[in-house]
């Protein structure tokens, strides 16, 4: 009996044991609905969202989906599921050829600890799963970005006016608000930036801090996008691991044939070594190096795509792109600065000169002549005497270590005027050498070939100033007492016209000392008196004459 009676209470005990295994099991499995997706994202996009759905009246969220988490372990994002979901769309925020994954299926592919590779386009077990999401969330607020909802509109402000608490208002209408003025206070996410996340879509926002002192204008809502305070400028907000901070071309606009374009690229990654590569129209002028800069010399009109790579050593990329527009200069009456010779933050011996080469184009008005100028400030800030010449170079000899900028004037014979500053640094010890850089021929995008040639009425005419181009009525003091016979235009009364009189003409509107012309030599134009329009004068008698 009594073992009959062990016998039965093994059995109940086998019973229950397999009943609270089966009761257990249908645990693990209910609990299989949070399912933790992951993402390598190592193909250039800054951001990356999940969509999922079952049908369209189950999903995920509205699309783009759900804006994924950065876990510590740099390039991989996360997204734990609130419920199953067979099918899933990864993107950058926008759909379209390049933004978004093909539909992909959820089950049997992905599952609880399983990594898509968006560069390879694959699944795999993610051997870190569980672990780097459990670190993400123990960073501290200052560092770690809040994930936004999916379902609103996030905003973030680059804090650049210091508000100890900036807060955002939005709005759809009077009646449709996220909060009463001054809105609702923002989340500081480090780095100056503030982010706020709205429940809901709103079309409008004001930043503020805390009131109507230094609010900034009303502005249209951008969800994903930061707002400069200083720049006055939006721009998508890029939370990757290889961060962009900011990519150039100098000049960005008035851009002609033969014009030297200084593309810059700059990035940042958590302790990884940023590289950078150039391409124009998909030709690489410059394959990635360290140095973020290069300069580009098209040789065609038309419209360019310039493409910034980025790349760390830990292997995230990211990449930007923007179109220039190159013109020609062949009728432009407003003079332009194509090139400068040594390039610019190039460095120079002390006590060696120096000779500055410039290429210029434009100018294509009277006489067709340009006129060089040039002001050389050394690092004391005493600077040379400058006047104008048709010489497109000019030498100096830097005697101290440091920084010389050279601002270089171009004029027209119509007096429009151009300047640009370049530096030259000049060392006593061994100059810095860098590797020629050969650049490809690149050629324009036919489609977007310009069919029409700059007017004039598109290149802004800039005029020297008073105090560069001063207009000077000759005086009593400033007249030679002998007034015997004279040609017109030979101030200088060396018995000849030729270039020098135009210098000399300068320099004694400059009040140079010991410069003096009389009106009968001076009023070269016949408007009865003595200015900068009589120097062109000249420059034209003489082009007729030659």
């Amino acid at each position: 009996m009594i073992k009959s009676k062990h016998k039965i209470v093994s059995v109940v005990l086998c019973v229950a044991l397999v009943l609270c295994a089966l009761l257990g099991l249908a645990t693990s499995v209910g609990a299989a609905s949070g399912d933790t997706i992951y993402v390598k994202l190592n193909n250039g996009w800054s951001q990356v969202y999940c969509y999922m759905w079952n049908s369209d009246s189950d999903k995920n969220a509205d699309w783009p989906g759900v804006k994924m988490t950065a876990t510590s372990e740099s390039g991989v994002y996360t997204y734990t599921l609130p419920k199953d979901y067979a099918n899933i769309i990864f993107n950058k925020g926008e759909g379209g050829d390049g933004n978004q994954t093909t539909d992909l299926t959820y089950t049997g592919n992905g599952g609880n600890g399983k990594i898509y590779d968006l560069k390879a386009g694959t699944w795999s077990q993610y051997s870190e799963a569980g672990t780097s999401a459990t670190q993400a969330t123990q960073a501290t607020q200052a560092t770690q970005t809040p994930a936004p909802s999916g379902s609103g509109t996030t905003v973030y402000l680059k804090n650049t006016a210091n508000w100890s608490q900036p807060r955002c208002y939005m709005w759809n209408s009077n009646s449709d608000t996220n909060a009463s003025w001054p809105g609702a206070a923002m989340t500081n996410i480090g780095d100056n930036v503030w982010m706020y996340s709205a429940s809901k879509t709103f079309a409008n926002c004001i930043f503020n801090p805390g009131g109507d002192d230094g609010k900034t204008g009303d502005l249209t809502a951008k969800d994903g996008y930061i707002y400069d305070y200083s720049a006055k400028t939006w721009e998508v907000y890029d939370t990757s691991p290889l961060r962009v901070t900011g990519y150039s071309a100098d000049p960005a606009s008035s851009i002609y044939t033969g014009m030297e374009v200084a593309l810059t690229a700059q990035a940042a990654s958590s302790g990884e070594s940023v590289s950078y590569k150039f391409s124009v129209n998909g030709s690489v002028i410059r394959d990635f190096a360290a140095s973020n800069t290069v300069t580009w010399i098209p040789t065609a009109t038309g419209n360019y795509t310039i493409t910034f790579d980025f790349r760390d050593t830990a292997g995230n990329e990211n990449s930007r792109t923007l179109t220039l527009t190159v013109e020609d200069d062949s009728a432009l009456s407003t003079p332009v600065i194509k090139t400068f010779a040594p390039a610019n933050n190039s460095y120079v011996k002390t006590g060696s000169p120096v000779t500055v080469n410039v290429g210029a184009g434009g100018g294509k008005t009277g006489t067709n002549l340009l006129f060089y100028k040039y002001v050389v400030v050394d690092p004391s800030g005493a600077q040379n005497t400058p006047y104008y010449t048709l010489n497109k170079t000019f030498t100096f000899t830097p005697y101290s270590e440091g920084d010389y900028q050279v601002t270089v004037y171009v004029q027209a014979s119509d007096n429009s005027t151009v300047n640009k500053a370049y530096t030259i640094k000049a060392t006593g010890g061994d100059i810095p050498t860098s590797a020629p850089i050969t650049q490809p021929t690149v050629k324009p995008t036919e489609a977007t070939q310009p069919t029409v040639k700059p007017t004039e009425a598109t290149q802004p005419t800039v005029k020297p100033t008073q105090a560069t181009q001063p207009t000077v009525k000759p005086t009593q003091a400033t007249q030679p007492t002998d007034s015997g016979s004279y040609q017109t235009g030979d101030v200088n009364m060396d018995g000849k016209v030729n270039i020098k009189d135009a210098t000399y003409l300068q320099k004694y509107l400059a009040s140079f000392k010991g410069y003096n012309v009389t009106l009968a030599h001076g009023d070269v134009n016949g408007d009865g008196r003595i200015s900068i329009k009589d120097v062109t004068a000249i420059q034209r008698l003489l082009a007729e004459l030659y």
